[in-house]
């Protein structure tokens, strides 16, 4: 599903793509980097799959933490300071979406991945929450949708809760205006807005 016309996987060229093999990654990764380079980086990077063993819609994250504690190092010292924000989207999305499940989000980065979109966004651009959205071929095993195959209507909802998502992190932001708010509330019914702040 991933693979280019030559029978690469796409997804495993974004550490050194090349403009004439793989033109796309290559000059998406070049606009990242410029927008980087302007102070105007991504703040979330989000690559969509679908997986074939695991049920539900989930992400794939990057942690530095968590990937040396499941290695069995030392996670305790001053040295290693992490921003955490990465968890705030997939905790967003699992009070949001019944299809989505944080139980099988994963934040390791696995040596096999370190060409991945997800890992090489994170490493050489900075952006803590970089992210592979994965939905599963085998269908959902909780909520509304237990049992059942995602078909286009739950995938699009599962999209616009995506951008909800992404809305609620901004008002969730430091940086967030009351300009924004302003115009969140006008914008969605306030009651509504102000229960998925709170949870």
């Amino acid at each position: 599903h991933r693979c280019s016309l030559r029978g690469e996987e796409l997804n495993r060229q974004w550490l050194l793509p090349q403009a004439h093999l793989q033109p796309t990654i290559y000059h998406a990764k070049g606009l990242l980097h410029y927008l980087s380079s302007i102070g105007r980086g991504p703040v979330v990077f989000c690559d969509f799959h679908g997986h074939s063993q695991k049920k539900n819609v989930f992400l794939y994250g990057c942690s530095m933490k968590e990937t040396l504690w499941q290695a069995g190092c030392t996670v305790d010292g001053p040295a290693l300071v992490e921003d955490v924000s990465y968890r705030m989207l997939p905790k967003i999305l699992d009070k949001l979406a019944p299809a989505f499940t944080m139980n099988s989000c994963s934040f390791l980065v696995e040596k096999s991945r370190a060409s991945t979109a997800r890992v090489v966004v994170w490493r050489e651009m900075g952006v803590s929450r970089s992210y592979t959205m994965e939905s599963s071929f085998c269908g959902c095993n909780q909520g509304p949708y237990q049992g059942l195959q995602f078909g286009t209507s739950e995938l699009e909802e599962m999209g616009a809760m995506f951008c909800l998502g992404l809305f609620i992190l901004e008002l969730k932001s430091a940086s967030c205006s009351h300009e924004l708010l302003a115009r969140a509330t006008t914008l969605l019914n306030a009651d509504v807005l102000d229960h998925y702040l709170q949870r």
